[in-house]
């Protein structure tokens, strides 16, 4: 700020001493009013939502915009009516749970102003954990109590629901959800939980918590915790059954599911190089699936004896699924990470590995024969041209696959594994191959032992 009043002095000295007129105090306070007295060079310790950068939005500008339900106030501007409908249907809902006695209307009311008094309340802490220009459109104090109303009540009913959904899954029939405006159209409900984790489609999640905490005390759901409510929710990416002690929003939630195992040592400089697929493979390199693990826990053969199973020329890869929503999924959370995480971005530091194995065509099949990839994009060129566009303007200051992208590159440039693979490739590619090759060298052997007999 110093250097500012410094320069600001400068300005008006130079002014002062040209011919034209000017009124220099007019001036001043005019300048000053360009930087506000309360503006700080430190970002708030609760901001935890933010607008996707946009060097980062201008590759896919889709994949930050919901196209269902908008939650939140960075995009009010784009809710539409089908999305106001969405939300007061699904409020209605939620107060029907609401136990039917006498006074039932006054009971409704109670809940109703329980909430908003809660909400005001905490107006302040919320607005603290999205970017300064958020709430552009929510600058009414009315505006924003109805706006995190509706939306909480929205995201709450829909949690319950789906878990009921779920119990209710052997009952082929569920004559009970199929006129339901969400849980009916199974296309509508992957679309909801698609928009739930765009990072710019975010609620705090201790305000969730807290008005959910209100609300057992009416409708007493099954459930014991919203923690295990959300979790539940969004289960299909918690593949280690891990138990989160906390979160701050549905996109940490998602990043931690698939980050919750990853290489522990983390060296200070990105990855710089590190062979494709298909360069690994010629020197014997064999890519093995790993569906129920971690997204992130890629491993290879240990130096010491005994330390893991793995045989050394193998790469125990989980699996990973490629289909219409991967790309939304991976963005949001990688600008998650660049936002809120530069130095512990996991997710970004995987995608910029798997992004220097496949390459072309070639590697991107060998992955999907392997089961690493299960594509369900169609051609393989449609995966290499997501994989090797997710890193573009994705800044990587570190990365925790140093180590194993070494141990790839020292083993693709030996030459005896190279030879061996020939070897194994040319002779020993299956069974009859392989048995065609020993008899050969059966016979070779026999005719050679014949013919050096005929001279002694």
């Amino acid at each position: 700020m110093t250097g500012f009043y410094c320069h600001l002095s400068s300005e008006i000295r130079q002014m002062s001493s040209s011919s034209t007129s000017i009124d220099i105090e007019h001036l001043f306070k005019e300048l000053l009013k360009e930087v506000p007295h309360t503006m700080q060079t430190t970002l708030r310790e609760e901001m935890c939502i933010y607008h996707v950068p946009v060097h980062i939005r201008q590759v896919n500008e889709d994949v930050y915009t919901p196209q269902v339900i908008c939650i939140g106030p960075i995009h009010q501007k784009n809710e539409n009516q089908f999305m106001k409908d969405l939300k007061r249907r699904y409020f209605k809902q939620f107060l029907n749970r609401l136990p039917n006695v006498k006074g039932e209307q006054f009971q409704k009311e109670q809940f109703q102003k329980e909430l908003l008094s809660t909400i005001k309340d905490c107006e302040v802490e919320i607005r603290n954990c999205y970017e300064d220009d958020s709430f552009e459109l929510c600058k009414d104090p009315k505006e924003f109590l109805k706006m995190i109303q509706w939306d909480v009540v929205f995201i709450l009913e829909l949690f319950l629901k789906t878990r009921e959904f779920k119990e209710d899954s052997e009952d082929m029939s569920q004559d009970k959800y199929k006129y339901d405006c969400i849980i009916g159209k199974p296309w509508l409900r992957a679309a909801v939980q698609r928009d739930l984790i765009l990072l710019e489609n975010q609620l705090p999640f201790w305000i969730l918590d807290n008005l959910y905490k209100i609300a057992t005390k009416y409708i007493k759901p099954d459930c014991s915790s919203f923690l295990n409510l959300t979790s539940d929710y969004f289960e299909e990416y918690n593949k280690k059954k891990i138990n989160p002690p906390y979160m701050l929003h549905f996109t940490y939630l998602v990043r931690l599911f698939l980050s919750s195992k990853h290489p522990t040592t983390i060296f200070t400089t990105p990855i710089i190089d590190c062979k494709t697929t298909t360069r690994l493979e010629e020197a014997g390199m064999k890519f093995k699936p790993m569906p129920y693990e971690c997204l992130l826990d890629i491993k290879a053969w240990s130096g010491g004896p005994g330390c893991n199973s793995i045989k050394k020329g193998e790469l125990h890869v989980p699996t990973l699924e490629i289909d219409y929503h991967t790309e939304c999924v991976l963005r949001n959370l990688m600008a998650l990470e660049q936002c809120h995480f530069p130095k512990e971005s996991f997710i970004c530091q995987y995608v910029k590995f798997l992004d220097l194995l496949v390459d072309n065509d070639k590697d991107a099949d060998l992955l999907i024969k392997s089961k690493v990839i299960i594509n369900r994009l169609g051609e393989s060129a449609a995966v290499v041209n997501l994989i090797n566009d997710l890193c573009k303007g994705i800044v990587e200051v570190s990365s925790c696959y140093n180590s194993l992208a070494k141990k790839l590159n020292d083993y693709s440039d030996s030459c005896c594994n190279k030879r061996k693979a020939f070897l194994r490739r040319q002779y020993f590619r299956n069974v009859w191959i392989g048995t065609g090759t020993v008899v050969g060298l059966f016979v070779l052997f026999i005719t050679l032992q014949n013919f050096v007999r005929s001279f002694l």
